[in-house]
């Protein structure tokens, strides 16, 4: 069985790794499994991380406890899987503000967060986590972008003008 033979490792840290199959490899699904076993992800899922690498050429995973990525790459990297850290990594919200020219206040305003979270995070209270780190990269790129989606946003999400033509008018007729 899967489990019984891998020796997990004794501790980590969770990664989120993106996997690839190498074109020119013969993928050992199984031996990749029993790699991702060993860093505490249950089998069922270390099942279907390996039918859909199998399957489609690429999967996404987060494992719980990885001791040391570069041997992980190494290990999966020797039966045909490329891995790589999948999300952001941290950057400083104070220097994709100051990038911009912007005080907090602007800079929370233009791209939809809160004046006090921005302050929090530059001030080390707190840490964007995964997901306002995604945002913060996006803004360090493409601040047009954001900046871009969410006007559309609000401008979907505006009620149509009483006189605008393309609205359908309304019966005032009641039968």
């Amino acid at each position: 069985m899967l489990i019984r033979d891998a020796n997990p490792v004794p501790d980590g840290s969770a990664e989120r790794l993106s996997l690839k199959r190498r074109p020119d490899a013969l993928l050992d699904t199984v031996a990749a499994a029993r790699l991702l076993i060993r860093r505490h992800l249950p089998p069922k899922a270390a099942h279907a991380v390996m039918t859909e690498l199998f399957d489609v050429g690429e999967a996404y995973v987060e494992v719980p406890k990885v001791e040391n990525l570069g041997r992980l790459q190494a290990e999966l990297g020797a039966i045909g899987i490329e891995v790589r850290r999948h999300g952001p990594n941290p950057i400083s919200v104070r220097a994709v503000r100051e990038a911009l020219h912007l005080s907090q206040a602007q800079f929370a305003l233009r791209f939809g967060l809160e004046e006090a979270t921005v302050k929090n995070w530059e001030q080390g209270k707190s840490k964007p986590n995964a997901t306002a780190m995604t945002l913060i990269w996006t803004i360090h790129r493409h601040p047009e972008a954001v900046v871009d989606a969410l006007a559309a946003e609000a401008a979907r999400a505006e009620p149509a003008p009483a006189d605008d033509p393309g609205r359908p008018a309304r019966s005032t007729d009641r039968d």
